[in-house]
């Protein structure tokens, strides 16, 4: 499905805005030795560097545009793509295998390989299969019972996760905090130690770049306007439908609202106190259900984010099936895993299994799914960011079925086991 997917969808502009940024930025650093998002291969102006995007997706991009010029080099990007994308369909069958019996991890595997947005997002010169093939891959990885030596290779894959998706790199404090409470992991200071050498082997050279060339370890620019970005209630700038999707270029304010974190902090506390209600409903229970909707918002929408002509989705019966299914059951999995990521923080009596790696593991997803959907709370909750958390989301909405299957069955055998033994003495007196 993948690879027919890459070879029947066409789409008439692959390069669109954040494309062409992730382009540029490869292009300059293989051609000029600069890392900047200036167009200079129109321009034919050295490029000004910056640091607006981190440089794991235009790493990724390098080597197909030095060996193959122009636009011919897409193709085998998405080819690319399209391999790892299926790599992440069995990083997701390990991963569901350290947390659920083998029914129900293969059938998180299922959901996970015909997921119509991990399919089509292969098709884009996008992160998201990048993010989603090293997120899971750091998951896994994290789930197993390695040696210490390792995990230093543990912790950069975690951080090439990171310089991928940055919003990942505030996970992973979280991510050994976790490693230090396992029990049953040997060593898990040296452990935790080489996990963390790993994870700065990958930073430390971003930011001592950023600090050279910009004067200050990370650039702060992108933040600030994705904070200022999440301050919009229904993404629409004064309720105008007009606006959906991208209500920030329509704000004559935005400039300075978004030009540092206490001007975004001071507007967003204005606007608490004259419509409190509105804006913690918007903060507290609108963004996680937007972040969770099944349909793109900034695109065109459904599973797709730049324009598309032709499709599978579009054409054959198969995909239209698959498509249709898991439409019709995506706020189930979604109720059923939330549910699921409370479960494992629930005393033992209530788990459907206290076996290593099973509670490690569902306690690390449920940490990842909270956090994620945490941090997309204060800036926009674009439903494409939630993408390559589905297949976590999948392995803990079985979890979630698999606790209350097993706490029935364990509630039905204390109940009527009881009942039957105390019944037994009077069968017995009267057939005597």
């Amino acid at each position: 499905m993948r690879l027919t997917d890459i070879a029947q969808t066409h789409i008439p502009q692959p390069f669109g805005p954040d494309a062409w940024h992730y382009f540029n930025y490869a292009y300059n650093m293989l051609h000029h030795g600069v890392y900047s998002k200036d167009p200079s291969i129109l321009s034919g102006v050295p490029p000004v560097s910056d640091g607006l995007r981190t440089p794991g997706y235009p790493l990724f991009l390098i080597p197909f545009i030095a060996l193959l010029p122009d636009k011919t080099f897409v193709k085998p990007v998405l080819e690319v793509q399209g391999w790892i994308s299926l790599l992440t369909v069995l990083f997701t069958f390990i991963v569901a295998r350290s947390l659920l019996p083998v029914a129900l991890a293969l059938l998180a595997t299922f959901l996970t390989a015909i997921c119509p947005h991990l399919i089509s997002m292969n098709h884009y010169l996008l992160t998201e299969s990048l993010f989603t093939f090293l997120l899971l891959a750091s998951v896994m990885a994290l789930a197993g019972k390695t040696r210490w030596p390792l995990w230093f290779g543990i912790g950069i894959i975690f951080g090439l996760a990171g310089m991928v998706r940055p919003i990942w790199f505030y996970f992973f404090p979280f991510a050994v905090w976790l490693i230090g409470t396992r029990q049953a992991l040997p060593n898990p200071k040296k452990k935790s130690l080489a996990l963390i050498l790993g994870f700065f082997l990958v930073m430390t050279p971003w930011m001592v770049r950023n600090k050279i060339s910009l004067g200050t370890a990370s650039d702060s620019s992108s933040m600030n306007s994705s904070l200022a970005q999440g301050i919009y209630p229904q993404i629409t700038y004064n309720s105008d439908p007009k606006t959906f999707g991208y209500p920030y270029r329509f704000d004559p304010r935005f400039q300075e609202i978004s030009a540092n974190k206490g001007a975004i902090v001071k507007e967003f506390l204005t606007r608490l106190t004259h419509e409190p209600r509105r804006y913690l409903h918007w903060y507290i229970l609108e963004k996680p259900v937007w972040l969770w909707s099944w349909s793109i918002i900034q695109g065109q929408g459904d599973v797709f984010v730049y324009p598309v002509t032709h499709s599978p989705y579009f054409e054959q019966p198969w995909f239209q099936f698959s498509h249709q299914i898991m439409a019709a059951t995506h706020w189930i999995f979604v109720f059923l895993g939330g549910i699921g990521c409370i479960l494992p923080w629930l005393p033992q009596k209530f788990q459907p299994t206290t076996r290593e790696p099973s509670l490690f593991t569902a306690r690390l997803l449920s940490l990842a799914l909270g956090f994620m959907t945490g941090m997309h709370m204060i800036v926009p909750p674009y439903p494409r960011y939630s993408i390559p958390l589905r297949p976590l989301l999948y392995c803990m909405a079985l979890y979630c079925l698999w606790g209350v299957f097993t706490n029935l069955v364990r509630w039905s055998v204390s109940r009527f086991g009881k009942q039957r033994v105390a019944d037994e003495p009077q069968k017995a007196s009267s057939s005597a």
